[in-house]
């Protein structure tokens, strides 16, 4: 008996420490005997190594050998020789068949580190399948999650399978839903079935109603690319009873290159609510992530009356972070392309613009259309740089070339640089140099008119210098000098070079008691020129001098009633210049600021106002709650009629127009400006300016009439720009501008534009009135069609 007692004890010791099995090796702190159920306990640091070399460990584990049968409980972990972790607090194992099930919830983590978090698996080691019919979430060490109702695992080949409502959240906040899919957890590639893809990451959306999605057939998603195959493509909005947005393109096959962030389509069909518009065998553009990319930019079709139906094909070149260059080529159905390119350079501190185009002019010629090759040629440099002392510099060249003065017109050319309406071309060089107290500049320029109404097309500045200085600043005020030297050649054989010195003087404000305000102007100028062939100027070298003194007066008046801030300002100028000044052809409208400055002939620098006048007038302003009311009138007094004045100025006689100008704001909705010159007999209006503006929540009208007459010239128009939204989604809007001294308009237009999240649709019917025979007026129907993000194009207008 005290044998047989031994034997068990030392039994019991050898377990403690190794518990050997055919197929299992299992070491445990405490190991007991359980006799009633022929099973052995094991506790406390359980560790079992299968026949496979798997290792499981637990807190507790009941050893059934006779059936092969394990039952562990808390802490367990089960780790193969892959490094695939499983985790959970109750588990069996079967050592015959060799499976493993957890019950409860379980934590898998596998060699990849992707995290499942599910619950009940079965481990079948013999196949190395884990397998769950319970919810799943899976991560990946990116901030993906995947969303299962059940799940197979393949240990041996990284394969996730799971059928049934799927679903998948992105580190980029899009969500994706899957019937079926496959994980490839070591190439970290995902396949996906009846897939629908909602793409709510902040570069794919231009509008905050936008909501980005895509249905596919099937998907394969990867670190470098996300194909689709049979997809449906939109950015629009979610529509009431499950209607078709309003746009989609449909394809084949839609892949997304990450690593080139460029989109792919195959048999792409854009479609709008629905109704097939454009069918494209191959069509690519870069992602939303990417600020710019060599590739084709959107075409347009238009059909114009002077050269028919056409197309425009731009195509963009990336060449570097620093430059780029656009080659646009416009298709005509009856006559010969026209071929534009466009570069830009960007330098540290400087630019340079360029734009050239070419056609070999009309196919069908007549007498408006005439043969011959087209072409123009534009550039633009600047650069501005800091000098010593910390001066600012600018230099600044372009150049503007075409061979034909329709040419622009003809073909409608707009761009950063060149504008069709343009009348002119100029060609210049510019330097300026300003510190605190001196500016210099140095200009030459050249001018080509377009207008056929004159002889010599060609103009010349070379050059005109400009100096700028502060004298002295002192309590006697302030001096400042000016020169400006100016060689001027025009109608090919007249020439002026002028040499201009200017000696300005403001003096301090001088304050009196009465509440008058006080200052004395005083102007010295100097006139050198000389002159060939222009019937106002002498033959002979000439220096002429001339010089004015002002007094100028304002009495500063304010008082406040009904909340309201009233400011009036009776103002006067006397101002006194000797002397007798040449005849002045040019000189426009004096407005009431010009009326009290010394020098109110600066837009003609080589003449000079002469005489005795007075200038009167007054500004009055009322500032209120949400309304301002700015009215400045003033007049010129002079002692005598002066006829050598422009009579446009209407300073020519004794009393020239009042002139005045009247701002009022209402509210935030409507305000108001009048400006006019009153006759001297204070009954005819020589001169009207009328703008209103009214903003109301679905109107807006801006509305402007002008009329000159007598001296002024003989102009009579009125312009209408009028929008009203029907809707938040529709817009209505009408242009134009009408003469009525001829009884005519210049232009029309007439447009309905649909506007929504993703779409902007319109009708725009448009008609034009030209005088040049080589451009014909036109009167069209045009629809046009935005598909944003994806840019618009204008579909070809109807001819009437």
């Amino acid at each position: 008996m005290k044998n047989k007692l031994i034997f068990i004890l030392v039994l019991i010791s050898f377990f403690k420490e190794y518990s050997f099995a055919e197929t299992l090796q299992i070491k445990a702190k405490n190991i007991s005997l359980n006799k009633i159920n022929n099973t052995t306990i094991f506790k406390d640091d359980v560790i079992i190594i299968t026949e496979d070399q798997n290792i499981i460990s637990a807190d507790y584990v009941e050893y059934d050998k006779k059936n092969g049968f394990l039952i562990l409980k808390n802490n367990i972990e089960a780790r193969d020789k892959l490094n695939n972790l499983i985790k959970t607090n109750f588990a069996e194992y079967n050592e015959n068949d060799k499976r493993f099930v957890s019950k409860g919830q379980t934590i898998i983590i596998t060699t990849d580190l992707y995290e499942i978090d599910t619950k009940d698996i079965t481990l079948n080691n013999s196949d190395r399948i884990i397998s769950s019919k319970e919810n799943t979430i899976v991560k990946d060490q990116d901030g993906n999650s995947v969303y299962l109702e059940n799940f197979k695992y393949s240990a041996q080949n990284n394969i996730f399978k799971s059928i049934g409502e799927i679903k998948i959240d992105d580190e980029k906040g899009n969500s994706y839903q899957f019937s079926q899919i496959y994980i490839d957890t070591k190439k970290k590639e995902i396949l996906g079935t009846d897939i629908k893809a909602f793409l709510n990451q902040k570069e794919l959306k231009f509008n905050e109603n936008n909501k980005p999605r895509i249905f596919a057939n099937t998907i394969n998603l990867s670190k470098q690319k996300s194909l689709f195959k049979k997809s449906v493509f939109t950015i629009c909005d979610y529509r009431k009873n499950d209607k078709c947005p309003p746009w989609t393109i449909q394809a084949s096959e839609m892949l997304h290159d990450n690593n080139k962030k460029t989109i792919y389509y195959d048999n792409a069909v854009i479609k709008v609510y629905d109704i097939p518009i454009f069918y494209l065998p191959k069509l690519s553009h870069p992602d939303p992530t990417v600020d710019r990319r060599s590739g084709f930019l959107n075409p347009t079709l238009y059909d114009t009356k002077n050269l028919g139906l056409g197309v425009s094909v731009p195509y963009f070149f990336d060449i570097d972070k620093d430059k780029n260059f656009t080659l646009t080529s416009r298709l005509y159905q009856s006559e010969n392309p026209l071929f534009l390119g466009e570069y830009h350079q960007a330098f540290k501190n400087s630019y340079f613009f360029s734009e050239f185009g070419y056609t070999a002019g009309y196919k069908q010629t007549s007498t408006a259309k005439r043969s011959g090759e087209k072409s123009h040629f534009f550039g633009k440099f600047v650069k501005n740089f800091f000098g010593k002392n910390g001066s600012e510099n600018s230099f600044s060249f372009s150049y503007q070339d075409t061979s034909n003065d329709k040419y622009l017109k003809l073909y409608q050319i707009e761009s950063n640089l060149v504008d069709y309406n343009t009348t002119s071309l100029e060609s210049s060089f510019n330097f300026t140099h300003e510190n605190d107290d001196i500016f210099v500049g140095v200009n030459a320029s050249m001018y080509e008119t377009l207008k056929d109404t004159y002889n010599d097309k060609y103009e010349y500045i070379l050059p005109e210098i400009t100096l700028d200085k502060n004298l002295l600043s002192n309590n006697f005020g302030d001096l400042n000098f000016q020169s400006n030297l100016q060689v001027h050649n025009y109608d090919t054989n007249k020439t002026s070079n002028f040499l201009t010195n200017n000696f300005n003087w403001v003096s301090r404000n001088s304050y009196f008691e009465n509440g008058i305000n006080t200052q004395i102007l005083a102007n010295l100028r100097n006139i050198n020129y000389s002159a060939k062939n222009i019937n106002k100027f002498k033959d002979e070298t000439t220096n002429e001098l001339f010089g004015a003194i002002g007094y100028l007066a304002e009495l500063d008046l304010e008082k406040t009633e009904n909340d309201d801030k009233h400011f009036l300002t009776p103002k006067m100028l006397v101002r006194y210049s000797p002397g007798q000044m040449r005849k002045e052809d040019s000189g426009g409208r004096i407005d009431a600021t010009e009326a009290f400055s010394i020098n109110r002939m600066d837009n003609s620098i080589n003449n000079y106002e002469t005489g005795l006048t007075a200038s009167l007038g007054l500004d009055y302003k009322i500032r209120g709650d949400g309304k301002d009311f700015d009215f400045s009138m003033a007049q010129i007094i002079s002692e005598k009629e002066n006829k050598k004045m422009s009579s446009e100025s209407s300073l020519d006689e004794k009393l020239s127009d009042m002139v005045g100008k009247a701002e009022f704001k209402l509210n935030e909705s409507l305000s108001l400006t009048y400006d006019f010159a009153l006759d001297q007999n204070y009954t005819d209006v020589n001169y009207s300016s009328i703008g209103t503006t009214m903003n109301f929540d679905n109107l807006k009208i801006n509305f402007n009439y002008f009329k000159e007459q007598k001296h002024y010239g003989e102009k009579d128009y009125f312009n209408t720009d009028l929008s009203y939204n029907l809707n938040k989604n529709t817009l209505l809007s009408f242009q134009t501008k009408r003469d009525l001294v001829t009884n005519s308009s210049q232009f029309y237009n007439l447009s309905y534009e649909y506007i929504n999240d993703c779409l902007r649709a319109g009708l725009v019917y448009r008609r034009e009135f030209y005088t040049d025979p080589e451009v014909e007026a036109e009167n069209s129907l045009m629809f046009t069609i935005t598909l944003v993000p994806l840019g618009g194009t204008k579909l070809p207008e109807f001819k009437r």
